[in-house]
C-alpha cells in the first residue's frame, strides 16, 4: 500500500511563508516609500506604490468591502482553513510549543529551561509588537526613535501593550484562546454551508477505528474529531496525519479527511451559485479599487469662501471676494503649481495673493488665502473656473462664484 502523504510539513511551510511575508513587507520599498504603511501624521495610506489620503474615503471603503467579502468567500469555500493554516495566533502557539519542547529537551534541570523559554517568549513578543508598529512607522525610524527614547506616546503605548499582550498569550494562553475566547470561529460557523471544506471523521468506517486515541492526543484544542463538527476544531489536520500513521500500520487508509461537505447530504459542490457570486463580487470590487487607484488625480483643489468676510466694494466700482484655497499634491514627487482663472472667463478678473510658484512636497497639502478682484459688478450667478496648473497642464479645476 502506498503511504499517504503527511500534511504537517506543508502546513508548516505555509505558516513560515505567511509569517515572513508579514515581517518583510514593511522593509520593501516602491519608489523610495514603503510598500504598505499607514502614515498617521500625513493621514496617508501607502499602498503598493500609491499614496492614498484619508480624504479619498471611497477607496478605503472599497478596500474594507473587499476584505469582508474575501472573508465570506474563503470561509464559505474553505471553512476554517484560516484558523489552522494562516492565523498568527496558531503560528505563535505552535512556535511557543516548539520552544517549550526544545528547551526542556536540550537544557538541564526544570527551572532553567522554563526561564530560557520565557526569555524567548519576551523576544518574540517584542518582535510582534515591533512588526505591528512597522506598518505605521518605517523600521529604521522605529529603531532610531526607540533607542533615543522618543517613540511617542501613541506608538509607545501601542508597542509595549502589544508586546505585553503577546507575551502573556505565549506564556499562559496559547490554544485556550482558539477554543474559548476567539469570536472568529463562531462567526465562521455562520458563514459555512453544506458545501464548505471541513475536516471530518468518516462515519462509514467507524468499525475500522481501533480507539487508539492518537487523534485526540495530537489535537491542539483537545477535541475528539469522531464526535462530529465542533466549534473548537481549527481544521489544522494534525489528527488526519496521526490517523494516517496509525492506520498505515494496519494496512488501511486514514479515517479522517478533508472534504467539501457531505455528498450524501447534497454537498460536495464548492463552486456553487453562492460561492461563484461572492467570488465575482470580490473580483468586481478589486477591479473598481484598482481603477480608482490608477485613475485618481495627482492633485486636488478645494475652494471655499473665507469665513466672516463679506464681498468688498471698492471706490473705483470694482469688488473683491475672499477665498481659502487648499491644494493637495497626491503624487510621489515634489511639484510646482500655479493658480489661474480659466481663459474664457477671466476678462476683468484678477487673482491677488500667492498664486504662482507654489512648491509642494510629495503627498503634501497647502492652504492659501487669496482674493478675486472683478473690475465691474458681474451677474449674481456668475461662475468662473479656478484652475491648478503644473507647467502647461491643468491638473485640477474648481468652479467658484464671485458673489457667493
Amino acid at each position: 500500500m502506498t503511504p499517504q502523504r503527511k500534511l504537517g510539513p506543508f502546513r508548516q511551510s505555509v505558516q513560515w511563508i505567511t509569517t515572513l511575508v508579514l515581517l518583510l513587507i514593511p522593509f520593501v520599498k516602491v519608489g523610495g516609500e514603503s510598500l504598505l504603511r499607514l502614515d498617521a501624521p500625513s493621514r496617508t495610506l501607502l499602498f503598493f506604490g500609491a499614496a492614498i489620503r484619508i480624504e479619498e474615503l471611497y477607496l478605503f471603503l472599497l478596500a474594507t468591502l473587499i476584505l469582508v467579502f474575501i472573508f465570506l468567500f474563503v470561509t464559505m469555500v474553505f471553512g476554517r482553513i484560516w484558523c489552522g493554516w494562516l492565523c498568527p495566533q496558531t503560528t505563535l502557539s505552535d512556535l511557543a510549543g516548539f520552544i517549550l519542547k526544545k528547551t526542556a529537551s536540550l537544557l538541564p534541570g526544570k527551572l532553567f529551561p522554563l526561564v530560557v523559554a520565557h526569555l524567548l517568549f519576551a523576544l518574540l513578543a517584542f518582535l510582534v509588537g515591533a512588526n505591528l508598529i512597522w506598518y505605521f512607522i518605517p523600521p529604521a525610524e522605529f529603531f532610531e526613535r526607540l533607542l533615543n527614547g522618543n517613540l511617542g506616546l501613541v506608538a509607545g503605548i501601542t508597542f509595549w501593550s502589544t508586546a505585553a499582550f503577546v507575551y502573556l498569550d505565549l506564556a499562559f494562553v496559547r490554544r485556550l484562546f482558539c477554543s474559548t475566547l476567539c469570536p472568529y470561529g463562531r462567526i465562521q460557523l455562520m458563514a459555512m454551508d453544506r458545501n464548505t471544506l471541513t475536516l471530518a471523521f468518516n462515519p462509514a468506517r467507524t468499525s475500522d477505528c481501533i480507539r487508539c486515541g492518537a487523534c485526540v492526543r495530537t489535537c491542539p484544542t483537545g477535541i475528539d474529531i469522531r464526535d462530529g463538527l465542533q466549534v473548537e476544531c481549527i481544521n489544522c489536520g494534525r489528527c488526519l496525519d496521526a490517523c494516517r500513521a496509525i492506520m498505515q500500520k494496519q494496512g488501511k487508509t486514514g479515517l479522517i479527511h478533508y472534504s467539501f461537505g457531505i455528498t450524501e447530504q447534497g454537498g460536495g459542490r464548492p463552486l456553487n451559485s453562492k460561492s461563484l457570486t461572492l467570488g465575482a463580487l470580490v473580483l468586481v470590487l478589486c477591479s473598481l479599487l484598482a481603477a480608482g487607484v490608477a485613475l485618481r488625480k495627482e492633485a486636488s483643489l478645494k475652494v471655499r469662501r473665507a469665513d466672516m468676510i463679506q464681498v468688498k466694494h471698492l471706490a473705483d466700482g470694482s469688488l473683491v471676494n475672499f477665498f481659502t484655497i487648499t491644494i493637495e499634491n497626491r503624487s510621489r514627487k515634489p511639484a510646482v503649481y500655479d493658480l489661474v482663472i480659466d481663459g474664457s472667463s477671466k476678462a476683468g478678473l484678477e487673482l491677488l495673493g500667492p498664486v504662482t510658484g507654489l512648491h509642494l512636497a510629495a503627498n503634501d497639502n497647502r492652504r492659501i488665502d487669496l482674493l478675486v478682484k472683478a473690475s465691474s459688478l458681474p451677474p449674481k450667478q456668475a461662475m468662473i473656473q479656478l484652475q491648478l496648473m503644473q507647467g502647461e497642464r491643468i491638473v485640477a479645476a474648481e468652479p467658484l462664484s464671485i458673489l457667493d
